[in-house]
């Protein structure tokens, strides 16, 4: 019982893990500089593909929803509306899929940092959410001037994107914890993850509205969901301009705390065997 509540305490024990991530910040934020550059060292473009990239994206997309396929539903009387929509969705799952995907395997393609007794192992995740989020931060502000052609104005509830993309981080940082320290335990994990990823991509109401998802599959694939929850809030804030439900943000807000402390748990407790296993 003595065992539990010292698990029960460390868990919860939200000012300790931001402590620890503050007393290295300047150690992320030069490792999350440098592996956000070394995306385009060596090409011609250089760091202007982290603009490039997301902006042809985006005129993809457009063109190919829009224009081809002209899929509509009621969101606006604009052609490019389902482009916005899509978009509001895909850009925090790509920045999700990002994070997942690089966490996996970054302990073992690190193990002359395992080694150091010195060397704090849990800013390795952290570091990776930060260089996808930075590009989905990007990917935003292109966005915000399509948003205001749709739907002819920009809401004032765009100022709820920094509070978003902090709920957003903690969620991210605890799955990339925990799966960065699973990896090491199961090889097979880094074979697994795409598929996992694309079948994530698709039961999430990323390409088509969470209204249409049958009855009953409607818990398992929105209710379960953080990232439908995540993505239905920024659609709410930028192309509808309304305030989230206050149950769905609280319950987003919750998720996100508890996969976080959860996260931070696992990962502490897991690494201790890392030097063993590699």
């Amino acid at each position: 019982m003595q065992t539990l509540l010292t698990y029960a305490r460390e868990i919860i024990n939200l000012p300790a893990v931001i402590q620890d991530l503050g007393k290295h910040r300047e150690l992320i934020w030069s490792l999350t500089r440098r592996d956000f550059l070394s995306r385009f060292r060596g090409s011609l473009g250089g760091i202007f593909w982290s603009i490039l990239q997301p902006f042809f994206m985006m005129i993809i997309y457009t063109l190919v929803f829009s224009s081809f396929l002209q899929v509509r539903f009621g969101i606006s009387d604009s052609p490019y509306a389902f482009a916005v929509y899509l978009l509001c969705g895909l850009l925090p799952w790509t920045a999700f899929s990002e994070s997942v995907t690089m966490s996996t395997g970054l302990i073992r393609g690190n193990t002359n940092l395992v080694k150091r007794v010195v060397f704090p192992l849990q800013i390795l995740p952290v570091t990776m959410v930060l260089v996808s989020l930075l590009q989905q931060m990007i990917g935003l502000i292109l966005l915000l001037p399509l948003a205001w052609w749709v739907t002819g104005n920009l809401n004032w509830t765009l100022l709820l994107i920094p509070f978003v993309l902090i709920i957003q981080t903690l969620l991210y940082i605890g799955v990339s914890w925990f799966w960065a320290s699973l990896s090491v335990y199961l090889v097979d994990l880094k074979q697994i993850t795409p598929l996992l990823i694309t079948v994530g991509m698709f039961l999430t109401p990323i390409f088509y509205p969470a209204e249409i998802v049958p009855e009953w599959a409607r818990f398992a694939v929105i209710s379960l969901n953080p990232l439908a929850s995540l993505i239905n809030i920024y659609r709410q804030i930028i192309l509808e301009g309304t305030f989230p439900d206050g149950y769905k943000l609280f319950s987003i807000v919750v998720t996100s705390l508890v996969v976080f402390l959860a996260g931070s748990f696992w990962f502490q407790h897991t690494k201790k065997g890392f030097a063993d296993i590699l």
